[in-house]
């Protein structure tokens, strides 16, 4: 028995199952390989944005440039062989040379070079560069200015700023100064807004082919498991809950798409803004990353602690979860039991139980959940505040631009994004590897041997021969023991005896639904397991005690889905059996909607389709596992008579509950705990007065 939802074991991450689970995009790679080329596009545009908001602020909003004066190129070239650590900027008008550079590569030139250069007014710091036009000159001959070229001149930005606030020119005119820096800024602002853009592009893009792949793949999967199922014995789903089996097509492979289309997807964009961000802050400015660095180790130890203790309560909440659905489950299809016998009290209280414990499993996981948040949006105002408190003082050392400041602020508002949906994303990752688990477990099972390499339209002709047959379906005991007989073709045989005796299990043995452990089964003298499966039981025709009808018409549910039927034989079948005037009297004739299990439709009337679906396929071997006790005398008529008619021609074996019926069948073998006690016509088995004797007093005196 595979596991199940109370034992599970699957990690986090385990790479054996993620590495089963990602073969199932391989179809589709060209298709993953662009995504993930989308989502690296996505992390670049993400880390851009603080980076060209930083470069605006720095050449336009904010002045972050300094002006040093030298009399000659020569005394210019010597200072910048001295400072090889800054970057100059060289601009030369009539005999003076000027260099500018960054306001915080300050810090590199020594103090006393600076004093003298302050000393002798050889510097000038915070300038703004304008054009150099008659209009301008005008305007800022009030204010200190320095020519560095032929088309700009250098002004002081705080003289600039004082003119616009001491009203000594207007808004326009402080416009017009600066119209190349407007310029500049509308472009910058056109750049950001398309970087905004080009995301949108990305993401769209990205989300679609990743859930195109991502849902193909599941589609493979749920196809490959529903045949899997298909093909298993039936001693799998005698072990085995028809709604968890369910549940591994519908539930657990939900969560692993989740997972392939955005839960690991998600995951991974995140890692690499991350390391993205990182990596920019590094870059941008080495002293004030590392001093922000240090909030890391803490968020580190929680996160091991969260994905500690999480992992036990999921665990535990599934548990929970799966004890819910499998109540839920066996108490709505119980429903009518619980209905006529007045069970409601007593299952309202085990619900209730089992309920409760859920519910305090669920309020478990929260109060983890509502810890871990609030911790990490506090660490994330924790590292803003070290931002502030060493960024500032380093933007008023002159040592980072203002806006570098910013883009650290920007930047660690990021990067504490996706640790702030770390529980959501974790939560999917558990559930998909859970379910991976599940799934590939059962898929390991092997499946019963169907050979579909077969001979098309093989026809037996129904001999069928045990030889000393032992079956047991588990450790409890043998269900058949040492069963021997022959059926002849064309021969009808019944079989009897107490319910447990055995006569099911004949049955599945001749259909190959069950492994037998001694003996031989041989049909028109070859052995059982020669057959293919397919082989087999397209030669073998059961009607069986409790007919299933499918969802659908009643045609689909005699043809079953097979187009070589035409209409004009399956009405043939239908009158043949006495089941043609029931369905023309149906609204919807041969097309009328069979409800869930045929519930609408009596006994009988599911017992005359089944034997209508049986002629259909005109099978070599006919069983009837009988079931007339509980239908009324013309529906009774009507089957009898479709009975004889099935058994025309063909090998017949009736499992008899009522032995009336069997009287007129070539042999009867009687059955008692697992043994063939007797075997004779019904006149043969009355003459030797045991135990069919017995079985037919009890039902006539």
């Amino acid at each position: 028995m595979y596991g199940s939802e109370d034992d599970l074991k699957a990690k986090v991450y385990d790479s054996k199952l993620f590495t089963r689970l990602v073969s199932y995009l391989k179809p589709y790679r060209i298709l993953v390989l662009i995504s993930f080329i989308l989502l690296f596009l996505i992390a670049t545009a993400e880390l851009a944005l603080p980076y060209v908001t930083k470069m605006a602020v720095d050449r336009l909003i904010t002045s972050n440039t300094n002006l040093l004066q030298f009399d000659s190129r020569e005394s210019a070239r010597d200072f910048i062989a001295t400072y090889k650590s800054v970057i100059f900027k060289e601009y030369s008008f009539e005999e003076h040379c000027y260099l500018l550079f960054s306001n915080n590569r300050m810090n590199y030139i020594s103090k006393l070079d600076l004093e003298l250069l302050q000393q002798e007014n050889r510097l000038v710091t915070k300038i703004v560069l304008l054009n150099r036009d008659s209009s301008t000159m005008e305007i800022i001959s009030k204010i200190d200015h320095v020519i560095i070229s032929d088309n700009l001149v250098a002004v002081p930005a705080l003289q600039l700023s004082n003119m616009r606030k001491e009203g000594l020119i207007s808004l326009r005119q402080l416009q017009g100064l600066r119209r190349n820096d407007m310029r500049q800024l509308k472009i910058y602002g056109v750049v950001f807004f398309s970087i905004i853009a080009l995301q949108f592009v990305f993401t769209y893009f990205q989300i679609f082919t990743i859930n195109y792949a991502a849902q193909h793949a599941m589609y493979d999967l749920r196809r490959q498991l529903f045949t899997h199922l298909q093909k298993m014995p039936l001693s799998f789903f005698d072990r085995n809950p028809v709604g968890r089996l369910v549940t591994r097509i519908t539930n657990d492979v939900g969560t692993m798409d989740e997972m392939l289309s955005a839960g690991l997807i998600k995951l991974i964009q995140d890692l690499l803004v991350m390391l993205g961000i990182l990596v920019m802050m590094l870059v941008l400015n080495w002293k004030l990353a590392l001093v922000t660095f240090t909030i890391l180790p803490f968020l580190i130890t929680l996160l091991i602690v969260f994905k500690n203790k999480i992992m036990i309560v999921y665990r535990i909440v599934r548990k929970r979860l799966a004890a819910i659905n499998a109540s839920l489950s066996e108490d709505i299809s119980g429903v009518k039991i619980i209905q006529l016998f007045n069970q409601y009290l007593r299952k309202k209280k085990e619900f209730a139980e089992v309920n409760e414990r859920f519910y305090k499993a669920s309020m478990r996981q929260m109060r983890i959940y509502a810890s871990f948040r609030p911790v990490i949006h506090s660490l994330r105002r924790v590292a803003i505040a070290i931002i502030i408190w060493f960024g500032l003082g380093q933007v008023m050392n002159n040592v980072i631009s203002l806006g570098i400041f910013m883009a650290f602020l920007s930047y660690m508002d990021r990067f504490f994004e996706p640790i702030d949906h770390l529980s959501e994303k974790f939560n999917i990752l558990q559930a998909a590897m859970a379910g991976a688990e599940r799934i590939f477990d059962l898929m390991d099972h092997k499946p019963e041997d169907y050979r579909e390499t077969r001979k098309s339209g093989m026809k037996l002709q129904g001999d069928i021969e045990f030889r000393n047959v032992w079956l047991r379906y588990n450790e409890d005991g043998d269900v058949l023991r040492n069963i021997s007989f022959r059926i002849k073709a064309g021969e009808k045989v019944a079989l009897v005896g107490h319910t447990g005796s055995g006569k099911t299990s004949i049955i599945s043995l001749i259909a190959g639904l069950y492994p037998y452990q001694k003996g031989e089964i041989f049909i028109d003298g070859r052995k059982i397991d020669d057959y293919s499966l397919e082989e087999l039981r397209d030669n073998i025709g059961i009607v069986q005690q409790d007919v299933f009808l499918f969802t659908g018409t009643v045609r689909d549910n005699i043809v079953l889905s097979n187009n070589d039927i035409t209409r004009e034989e399956m009405e043939k079948v239908a009158r043949y059996v006495n089941v043609h005037d029931f369905i023309d009297n149906l609204p919807g004739k041969y097309l009328e909607q069979v409800m869930e299990r045929g519930a609408t439709f009596s006994v009988g009337q599911r017992q005359l389709i089944a034997f209508a679906r049986v002629l259909a396929y005109d099978p070599a071997i006919f069983v009837l596992d009988e079931a007339t006790s509980n239908i009324d005398t013309e529906t009774e008529i009507l089957i009898q008579d479709a009975l004889k008619k099935l058994m025309e021609n063909r090998t017949s074996i009736i499992i008899a509950h009522r032995l009336s019926t069997i009287q007129n069948v070539d042999r009867i073998i009687v059955m008692h705990k697992g043994e063939i006690r007797e075997e004779g016509s019904h006149q043969e088995l009355l003459e030797k007065k045991g135990l069919y004797y017995d079985l037919y007093r009890l039902q006539y005196t």
